[in-house]
């Protein structure tokens, strides 16, 4: 891979965990969150200026909606976000009676949402086993279960022609594919893509590009891998300069920059918990789908 350039965007912006990058075309604002915090930030790429919301429970994804507003995901809710007045509208809950809490997500082309929950962690990374669910919120509000059995749900993203799903129970340091129906939202014929060595640490959130390869964050790795999804081979690698590297998107004009969000529990090094910029990959991505319901 040619030469490739890092930029610390913002230092030490996230506390706890950066996760649930999500770059908004129709303003420029790079989503992002720190998930303990129970913060929300929206990082201006043209002014340089971030916005933060806080809120009294973890956070963990955060996706604009179609009517106005965002979904974002706090505990076991999901809830419309106004942004301007901070008010949540609820708008559907899971995994009741349980201490698990939501993780990562991301919309479809159809525009439905795709939200997995993760099992309770007294201490990273020892959670729960198997207690957790893959889910989707429809465009009619409504919620579907789709796997079972889950530790940590992370990394959801697809091939371009929407055929291939690829997701992560982090714990098992695999990536599954899946043949996916975009129109019914089935999963089928499960397949490990990847697995991960444990050098690596913890695969956690992902994206894919516009050349079918997926781009897997690693936490406790200290890198960004990019996996042919053909093969499961890896293609290259982006070195960071924090350990916990949890989540990336693609942003910018062209979505040739991805930015990578990092974690900052019990790290001492000077960039834990910054949101970076790569540029210069001779790759790039394709705009990221808003919620439709």
């Amino acid at each position: 891979m040619a030469p490739y350039q890092v930029e610390t965007v913002l230092k030490n912006i996230a506390t706890t965990v950066g996760e649930g990058p999500h770059y908004d075309e129709a303003t420029k604002m790079l989503l992002h969150l720190d998930i303990l915090a129970g913060n929300i930030h929206r990082y201006n790429t043209l002014t340089k200026i971030d916005e933060m919301r806080h809120y009294d429970a973890p956070t963990s994804l955060i996706v604009p909606r179609q009517s106005g507003g965002y979904v974002i995901a706090n505990v076991l809710n999901l809830s419309h976000l106004n942004w301007e007045t901070g008010q949540l509208t609820h708008l559907a809950s899971v995994d009741q009676g349980t201490r698990n809490q939501f993780n990562d997500g991301k919309c479809d082309a159809s525009g439905r949402l795709w939200a997995g929950t993760m099992g309770y962690m007294e201490k990273p990374v020892f959670p729960e086993m198997e207690t957790a669910f893959l889910y989707t919120l429809e465009k009619d509000l409504k919620v579907r279960r789709h796997l079972d059995k889950i530790t940590i749900s992370n990394g959801i993203t697809w091939t371009n022609n929407n055929t291939k799903m690829f997701y992560t129970d982090t714990i098992t340091r695999e990536v599954w594919a899946f043949d996916f129906d975009l129109e019914s939202g089935n999963l089928s014929n499960k397949k490990v893509l990847v697995k991960c060595p444990e050098s690596l640490g913890y695969p956690d959130g992902m994206t894919s590009d516009i050349h079918e390869n997926i781009w897997l964050a690693f936490y406790e790795g200290s890198c960004v891998v990019r996996y042919d999804t053909t093969t499961g081979k890896e293609i290259s690698r982006i070195k960071l300069p924090t350990s916990q590297i949890a989540s990336c998107a693609w942003g910018g004009d062209n979505y040739d920059e991805l930015y990578v969000t990092t974690g900052h529990i019990n790290v001492t090094d000077d960039l834990a918990g910054s949101l970076f910029k790569v540029t210069g990959l001779e790759s790039k991505g394709r705009k990221p789908h808003i919620f439709l319901g």
